[in-house]
């Protein structure tokens, strides 16, 4: 990733609230999160979601409504194992090439597409390659979605067709509130699932979780501590009266 636009991505993280913009997990996280694009995928998502239940693991679908609309019954067995869907656009078309107004259009279309078919309102997006515009941040959030990127890329659509991202995993040293990067729509994430469940418990982490999981997290110690300030005033306040 070019490091201006890193760079750029890392201090909106810092400064925006997580419920709008999200890069990696809060630090309260216990674990990391798997995260899925381009799905779902005939062949490969099954293979994929079998995988996942294996280990127990809840993991994140940014899914392409042009693929749902194919295959609802993928996009209805990912809610149903517990795991959590986003929207990743209709097309998933080039960003280059994609004006806002298209941006919205398509997002909308996924939106009510999706939820006719599994009841449920996406909150959750994540654009093409990462790359939006001030106009499309600003359009995601009028349509009030979270934006999620990551901060974990193994570039498993690169990867070797012998070895996958084997040797990414090698390496890779999982800490709390990553957000890995991966693709139901090539075979290289289903090998890798076992070994990456192997380098996080060898690192202690705790479990797999879903972004939302993440976010629900949050509001709840957002409340939590709302509530702690507003009986720390009452009881000034009652001191004060008192006096």
């Amino acid at each position: 990733m070019n490091p201006f636009r890193q760079g750029m991505k890392t201090m909106m993280s810092a400064v925006l609230p997580r419920e709008r913009w999200l890069t990696r997990g809060p630090d309260t996280a216990t674990g990391i999160a798997l995260t899925f694009d381009d799905g779902p995928h005939p062949e490969y998502t099954p293979r994929l979601l079998d995988e996942l239940q294996k280990f127990q693991i809840r993991a994140t679908f940014f899914v392409v409504g042009e693929a749902v609309e194919r295959f609802p019954r993928l996009a209805k067995r990912i809610i149903a194992e517990g795991h959590t869907l986003g929207g990743h656009t209709y097309t998933h078309s080039e960003p280059t090439e994609t004006s806002a107004r298209k941006l919205m259009d398509e997002v909308r279309r996924s939106l009510d597409l999706i939820e006719d078919l599994t009841l449920q309102r996406l909150s959750l997006f994540r654009p093409p390659k990462g790359k939006l515009s001030l106009a499309k941040t600003i359009g995601m959030w009028k349509l009030q979605q979270t934006i999620v990127l990551w901060n974990c890329d193994p570039r498993d659509y690169r990867a070797d067709a012998v070895q996958g991202i084997q040797p990414w995993v090698q390496d890779y040293r999982p800490e709390r509130g990553d957000i890995v990067l991966l693709h139901d729509t090539h075979p290289h994430c289903i090998a890798a699932i076992e070994p990456i469940v192997q380098r996080v418990a060898d690192q202690g982490l705790g479990d797999f979780q879903t972004i939302d999981q993440w976010l629900s997290l949050n509001k709840r110690i957002a409340r939590s501590e709302s509530d702690e300030l507003l009986l720390e005033t009452s009881s000034v306040g009652a001191v004060h009266d008192a006096k």
